[in-house]
Order: C-alpha cells, then structure tokens, then sequence
C-alpha cells in the first residue's frame, strides 16, 4: 500500500500521535541541542506567532516555540503526528525511544507534558464504529463522560453511516477519546476508494495538562499500555448489553464484546515506532499532484512547437527564498547529519 506510508502492519497497534511539551526557559540552543539532541543549524528559524511565541526554530513536523524574553512560558516544543513519526527517526538515530526520552525530559530536564495524544489503530475491526455511535444514541453506553458528540455522513445507496467519528467527552476537558474510521479520512485525502484502503478503525485518547503528566507516569511505570486499557478505556467508557432491545440483539452483544476484547488486547500493547525519514514530504507530494500535470502539458507544447524547454528556462530564472534553501538541505541530508554532537547529556537545563 505505497500510498499510505504509515497503514498499520499488525492487528492492533499503539503509538504516540501528538506530543507537546514546555521549559521555564528562554535557552532555546539547550532544549534543541541537548534535549532532542539536534543540530540547531539544520532548522528553519522564522517569527511566530502561533500560540503566542515569538519565534520557530523547525525541522518539517518538529517545532520548537521561543516567547519573548520576559514571557515566563519560555519554550515549547510541538510534534504532530507526522512530526512524533520523523522524531522517530531522531530518537532511532540517537539509541533512544519513547520512554527514554520522556523519562530524559520529565525527570532529568523538568519539562512539563501540556498535551499527549495516544493513538490506538485496529485493522481487525473489533468493533463496528457506525454500530458504536447507533448504541451510544440510544443508550447501551456507561461512561463517566457526561456528552458526547460525533461527525460523518450517510449513503443513499445502502442507508449506512460513513467516515463516523465520535467524540466522548468535552473537547474543553483535559481528557477525551475519538473514535474514527480512519479509512475514509485517508481515503478522502489521498482521493482514492475506501476499498483500497481496507478497515482501518482509530480510537485516540487526548490528554491535556495534568492528565498528560499523570500518562507519562504511568507509561514510564509500565512500559506499556496496560493503564490505557484498565485506566483510560475500560474505567471510562464501557457497552452495555440488554435482552429488552428488539431487533438488534445481535449487533449489540457483537459490539460489546469485541469492546470487551478490544479493552483486554490494548492492556497487551506496546508502543510501536514507525520512524519517517521523508521530511517536507508534503510539498513533494504537492508538486507531484498539483504541478506535475502543468509541467507535462507545458513539456509537450515545447516538443510539438520545436521550442527550447520552457521548464528548464523558469528553472534557471527562479531564486530559492530561506525556507527552500533550508528544505534542500534537508533533502539531500541524512536523519543521522541532523543529530547533535552534544545530545541529550544529562546536564539540566537553567
């Protein structure tokens, strides 16, 4: 499935989606160099003003936020889900993981997790999302969440939900779980058929502030995924079943057991790394769908008029701006160039 560069290759798998973490400090050479142990010089420095920062240093997906000097939120470093996979790579290259590295930041640096996302992708389908959102509607559903809300569509063709997501929990809270049939989003994306795609259900549990510190803790003391299942899963959301329903007796107890099943399997799981050394990917994958149907039709007017290549010319007229400069670098380094010769040592950060 060379389209999906990241389609899970197991049943069920784990992984880290979105991490975000902050210092009470302004040495933004220290967190890039000695924490993520990156080379400062291979990332792009430009102004912000995303969350209030001043300034980005940027590697693709991995992003690190400076504020003013007399802001005491100090830096923030962000990775979004392709960002946690190209860190991977970073943390691959250096013979660290996940757990090293966020017992590294937490214990030894002092950094404060402000948001972990945990991202749980089933190809087995042990539950039918559409299926899930029916019974939650109709009340076959215990949850210490007091809303819930949800996202799709529906066919005419077959009268069936699709592309269903569900949100249990309050996206204002500091802890909510998504379910989502993650084949239709990438389906949408990528513009191709769900069938080539094949069953592919997410379910991600977001964690913000104090809930993200206290996953930390736990992942550290496990070393698995075992309190998402007990803690998170299994303590917060639970199906129900009841022989007074009519008429989808069957589609009920299906669901609730593979619920119960997929709580039992998820306690099993560690969590996988799906290192990406393809940085600024999307703007290559831009250029191929966008462009590249311009630049043939401008090649074969140029070979049907007998004509000096039009493209070669715009080529030796344009001027690469700073952002281009430093995404050539990146392209044509390796992950294993970008990695600081004084990483990660265990001097704390001032």
């Amino acid at each position: 499935m060379t389209f999906l560069s990241h389609f899970p290759k197991e049943e069920l798998s784990a992984c880290v989606d979105y991490l975000r973490m902050t210092f009470k400090s302004h040495d933004v050479d220290f967190v890039i160099e000695n924490i993520m142990g990156l080379k400062k010089e291979y990332m792009l420095n430009e102004p912000s003003a995303k969350y209030g920062y001043v300034e980005k240093y940027e590697l693709d997906q991995i992003r690190v936020y400076r504020s003013a000097n007399l802001d005491n939120r100090g830096i923030m470093v962000e990775l979004a889900g392709q960002g946690c996979r190209q860190f991977e790579a970073v943390l691959e290259a250096q013979g660290r993981d996940w757990f090293g590295f966020l017992d590294f930041v937490v214990n030894k640096q002092k950094g404060k997790i402000t948001r972990l996302d945990l991202a749980i992708d089933d190809i087995k389908g042990y539950i039918h999302i559409p299926d899930a959102l029916k019974f939650t509607e109709l009340g076959y559903v215990k949850s210490k969440f007091n809303t819930y809300d949800f996202s799709g569509q529906g066919s005419l063709s077959n009268g069936e939900r699709e592309g269903v997501g569900i949100y249990y929990g309050s996206k204002k809270s500091n802890l909510y779980i998504i379910f989502y049939q993650k084949n239709y989003e990438q389906a949408k994306k990528h513009n191709i058929p769900v069938k080539d795609i094949g069953l592919w259900n997410r379910y991600e549990i977001r964690l913000v502030d104090e809930k993200a510190m206290l996953a930390v803790d736990e992942l550290l003391k496990w070393q698995d995924f075992s309190f998402v299942g007990r803690g998170l899963l299994k303590d917060r959301l639970e199906f129900v079943y009841s022989d007074t329903i009519r008429g989808q007796k069957k589609k009920l107890r299906k669901l609730v057991n593979g619920w119960h099943a997929l709580v039992q399997d998820v306690e099993r799981l560690k969590l996988k790394n799906e290192p990406s050394e393809d940085f600024y990917q999307r703007t290559e994958n831009w250029l191929r769908s966008q462009a590249g149907a311009t630049i043939r039709m401008v090649q074969l007017a140029d070979d049907t008029l007998g004509r000096d290549s039009t493209i070669e010319d715009i080529i030796n007229r344009s001027e690469l701006t700073a952002r281009q400069q430093h995404m050539l670098q990146i392209f044509t380094s390796s992950v294993q160039d970008f990695i600081s010769d004084e990483g990660y040592k265990n001097q704390v950060i001032i």
